[in-house]
């Protein structure tokens, strides 16, 4: 059964193109929570967080993904679609979840853009058939909530600094 992750938004005072552009520079490494912007490819990450595209088919990606939850780090493969500059979704092939499909809308407001995000989770517990929903319910979906809203307050950090 899937789970319905806790929608998140955030307002980021920067022009819609440079959120957009600044969200899908997926070669990147995620920045830390004490730097201001987005770390150069060649830096190593301090977190260990980052994204590598592994394929790539117009606004059809196929990206590797790293992300850190305390001292774990996890990693999973997801097909990414981009519909400049107002949306993003990714879905889940390959990583801890059975499933995960995640959607990020971009919106110009008068302060800038408004990020609202949307995600789906699955767990299956081979040991434990018929226990996956309730893990994910009560185990994966504050972490990966909490995981999110880093991220969005990252980029939001990040494309204020840049912005004109």
């Amino acid at each position: 059964m899937k789970v319905k992750l806790a929608d998140q938004s955030v307002i980021i005072q920067a022009p819609r193109p440079l959120v957009f552009q600044m969200f899908t520079s997926f070669d990147r490494e995620i920045p830390s929570e004490g730097t201001d912007r987005q770390s150069e490819r060649s830096r190593p990450s301090e977190t260990g967080e980052g994204a590598k595209v592994v394929e790539r088919e117009g606004n059809r990606l196929l990206v590797e993904f790293t992300s850190r939850y305390g001292r774990k780090l996890y990693r999973t493969l997801e097909k990414v679609r981009l519909y400049p500059d107002d949306r993003i979704t990714f879905q889940h092939l390959k990583g801890p979840l059975h499933h995960a499909t995640e959607e990020f809308r971009l919106e110009v407001v008068p302060k800038g853009t408004r990020i609202t995000y949307q995600g789906r989770i699955e767990c299956r517990m081979p040991f434990l058939p018929g226990i996956g929903w309730l893990v994910a319910l009560l185990y994966v979906r504050p972490k990966y909530g909490s995981l999110v809203q880093r991220h969005m307050g990252l980029l939001k950090k990040a494309a204020e600094s840049l912005a004109p």
